[in-house]
């Protein structure tokens, strides 16, 4: 069994499609924890990826939103108190533009600019047919350590490009029952 002190790095899923996708992205899966707090009704998954060892864990079947991911990550940081990174990583919606051509399939990292967060909770905004994305509300900016990444992934993907496609599509070689599901549709089907 994994020791809970052992990690730092805290992955939260909305849905159980992301928490299928998270589980075959580890480097490497490790036990499960050795304990949890009492109370907390959280199924976690343990591996590492690159260098960090990270907690990951879903949302209840069936419970969206806010209240069901703080939940989580409520429970999660009480069971694994080294946790200093947590993020919700899943399915988002976009609408493509000019300006962006943002696909189904396609990863979207956000980044703060214009003083604004650069993380939008979907009712903290509104998008208009031909208009700009009127904010509502904000969230807080991501901490340093992760905006400092964001930037370091930024320069290497602008100097060398990125690997995703060959990383998703050895995933799926090794995880042939999620190829299916889990395969990049043909962007006319978008």
């Amino acid at each position: 069994m994994s020791n809970p002190l052992d990690y730092t790095a805290g992955w939260i899923c909305a849905i159980s499609t992301e928490y299928v996708a998270a589980q075959a992205f580890l480097d490497e899966k490790h036990d499960g924890p050795e304990f949890v707090s009492t109370n907390d009704n959280n199924d976690y998954t343990l591996g590492r990826v690159g260098k960090h060892n990270v907690v990951i864990a879903a949302c209840p079947d069936g419970e969206y939103g806010t209240q069901s991911a703080a939940t989580v990550a409520r429970d999660m940081v009480h069971s694994f108190p080294n946790v200093r990174i947590g993020l919700l990583i899943g399915i988002a919606g976009g609408v493509p533009s000019q300006k962006n051509d943002i696909r189904l399939g396609d990863i979207v990292v956000s980044a703060p600019r214009d003083g604004k967060g650069g993380v939008f909770q979907s009712d903290f905004g509104k998008e208009r047919q031909n208009q700009e994305f009127q904010t509502t509300g904000l969230l807080n900016q991501p901490p340093p350590i992760l905006r400092t990444v964001v930037a370091g992934l930024r320069a290497q993907y602008e100097s060398d490009g990125h690997r995703l496609k060959e990383t998703i599509d050895t995933t799926l070689e090794n995880k042939p029952r999620l190829r299916k599901k889990y395969r990049r549709t043909d962007p006319k089907t978008d």
